[in-house]
């Protein structure tokens, strides 16, 4: 028991202080895309809103790059700017789950996998992502809108947003990534 109660509060601080916020409650019940496709979702996404997380603030030029393992498996190279200048990135890769669409995140350094759930997306636009972990009577949760470019019309963030709000997820936690001035590498 007491390694069970040791367990709980590591993940409670670890989400604390990763995480935009403790929320009170759990967390609001969703279904992942059930027509995803792994294939198409493969490439180049640039980041265009987050919800806060420390581990992020002040970062810009973010984007993401999926890429096909070979083994069942998609490689991920996660890679910005910190807010000094200097270039960040973290690779791992995604594992599929039973449930279509809601996909297992594996990053280098970080000792638990967490959640990748693709709410919605178009393959060509944009792509709605949502993650969150019930923490002892409260929840955290992180989010994304990522597109193919580093710039999308209002039109088409409106429909990522909506993946969201369908769930009753507040889309005013919204942070804009700024892409302007960005080199790529």
């Amino acid at each position: 028991m007491g390694v069970l109660v040791s367990l709980s509060v590591l993940c409670l601080v670890l989400g604390v202080s990763v995480a935009q916020d403790l929320v009170p409650g759990r967390c609001p019940e969703f279904v992942p895309m059930v027509d995803f496709e792994i294939p198409p979702y493969l490439g180049k996404w640039y980041e265009i809103a987050r919800f806060t997380t420390e581990d992020q603030m002040g970062q810009t030029c973010n984007y993401a790059e999926y890429s096909d393992n070979g083994d069942g498996t998609v490689g991920v190279h996660n890679a910005g700017l910190e807010a000094d200048g200097n270039f960040t990135e973290i690779f791992g890769y995604v594992e599929p789950s039973e449930v279509n669409g809601a996909l297992i995140l594996h990053l280098d350094g970080v000792p638990v996998a967490g959640d990748y759930n693709v709410l919605a997306t178009d393959y060509t636009t944009y792509t709605s992502v949502f993650s969150c972990v019930n923490l002892l009577g409260y929840h955290v949760e992180q989010a994304w809108v990522l597109a193919r470019e580093p710039s999308i019309s209002q039109e088409v963030l409106d429909t990522a947003y909506s993946a969201y709000t369908q769930w009753g997820i507040n889309d005013n936690n919204f942070q804009r990534t700024p892409q302007e001035n960005c080199v790529y590498l």
